[in-house]
């Protein structure tokens, strides 16, 4: 996978000064770590950089091996995962837990540890077509249901990500067969967030999923953008 750290968004000290404010200081303690969905890259998060914690976008699950290195010298780690990033994050949180990374608390919103399950996931058929057929045509309808809304599709592709179709179809072929070959963990969520319009993973079987774990029900399609935006900015 990919891991993309984001620098915060610079600001104008004052309106009759264009000079851009200097966000030299010393290294922050704090790490989000985001788990994107399939698909995507640090596009579309890039406006939730702040100066006093850092992020990282992890993306494109062609493969769960990770660049450690960015991830030393942390005092916390808050973890957030969306949508296929939650089972990719299920895959690599262990491992990292052991090695003693600080990682506090860790939310998973709108997915689940299985990934391509007819009871707690995406049904296999589904996802199996969403592989055979997909196109830029595809791609767009797939997107369409993501947001839950032609003027929520706007709004995401203002900032969409920037990879092709090949980069898309090879992420969910080699997602299908990791998924085989690697059981689903039993790593402890601290929180789940489910959406009651979520068309991509369904209510029921996030729910079915998250039996065991605290979970909550918010208004909103697969992405919701906005609580996104809430959890990345003010941990």
């Amino acid at each position: 996978m990919i891991l993309k750290k984001i620098s915060p968004v610079l600001h104008a000290v004052s309106p009759d000064n264009p000079i851009l404010m200097d966000y030299t200081s010393p290294p922050n303690k704090t790490l989000v770590l985001f788990f994107a969905g399939w698909g995507m890259d640090e596009q579309p998060f890039l406006a939730n950089g702040r100066s006093d914690r850092d992020l990282i976008i992890a993306y494109d699950y062609h493969s769960l091996a990770l660049d450690e290195s960015l991830l030393w010298g942390y005092q916390e780690i808050q973890v957030f995962a969306w949508s296929m990033g939650v089972w990719a994050a299920a895959q690599v949180l262990p491992g990292l837990k052991s090695r003693n990374y600080p990682i506090r608390t860790c939310s998973a919103i709108n997915g689940t540890a299985f990934p391509i399950d007819d009871e707690k996931g995406i049904p296999s058929q589904v996802f199996k077509g969403t592989l055979a057929t997909l196109s830029e045509r595809t791609l767009d309808k797939f997107r369409l249901r993501m947001c839950g809304s032609r003027e929520l599709l706007q709004q995401f592709l203002a900032n969409a990500p920037k990879r092709d179709i090949e980069s898309l179809q090879k992420e969910l072929i080699a997602i299908e067969k990791q998924v085989e070959a690697y059981s689903s963990t039993a790593f402890q969520w601290d929180q789940a967030y489910i959406g009651t319009e979520d068309r991509i993973f369904s209510p029921e079987n996030q729910q079915r999923a998250w039996n065991h774990t605290p979970h909550r029900f918010v208004d909103a399609g697969h992405y919701p953008e906005k609580l996104v935006q809430e959890l990345l900015q003010q941990v």
